[in-house]
């Protein structure tokens, strides 16, 4: 069944057509691997001023009570294919010295990735939620960081985890 025959008038309106007052927002919620909660909510468009300091101002898009920081990036999204795992990436356009820290620290080792849809007239709605993804790899320059994303395909997991082999079974030989 197609991903579209769930999607609001005016999501598809918006989708398809060439000139639109609608946009469409993605978001992204990026887990932390150990306790699994939420670390950081970016979203690739705002609606509103989020915060403000004397030093910055940050814009984003508040939705479902939780705010989104807004960070220019490009969003891939996954296929809707019959074989193999589902994958997308996912470019930021916007490298920090913190950024740059967070990926080298923090992303080690998978981290959980929730991605949704919604409209900016309607940031509560979730449009489409593309949830059991995870960050399976990141690179980055000084201009840009992206992150390969996956869902764990067990397809491809060995079965039983071992081999039988004299190393790990010297009984059997």
């Amino acid at each position: 069944m197609s991903r579209l025959s769930s999607l609001s008038a005016a999501a598809v309106k918006a989708m398809f057509s060439s000139e639109t007052e609608e946009s469409i927002i993605m978001l992204l919620t990026v887990y932390d691997p150990a306790t699994n909660l939420p670390v950081i909510r970016l979203a690739d468009n705002y609606t509103k001023r989020i915060s403000e300091t004397a030093d910055e101002v940050l814009y984003g898009v508040t939705s479902r009570t939780n705010d989104f920081v807004f960070l220019p990036m490009q969003v891939s999204l996954p296929t809707e294919q019959d074989t193999g795992s589902p994958s997308c990436s996912i470019i930021l356009n916007y490298v920090t010295p913190e950024a740059v820290e967070i990926v080298r620290t923090q992303l080690t080792k998978p981290t959980k990735l929730l991605i949704e849809i919604v409209l900016a007239s309607s940031p509560n709605t979730v449009e489409a939620s593309f949830p059991g993804f995870y960050i399976t790899s990141a690179t980055y320059n000084s201009e840009s960081i992206s992150f390969d994303v996956s869902m764990i395909s067990y397809a491809v997991e060995p079965f039983p985890a071992f081999n039988f082999t004299p190393s790990y079974f010297p009984g059997l030989f």
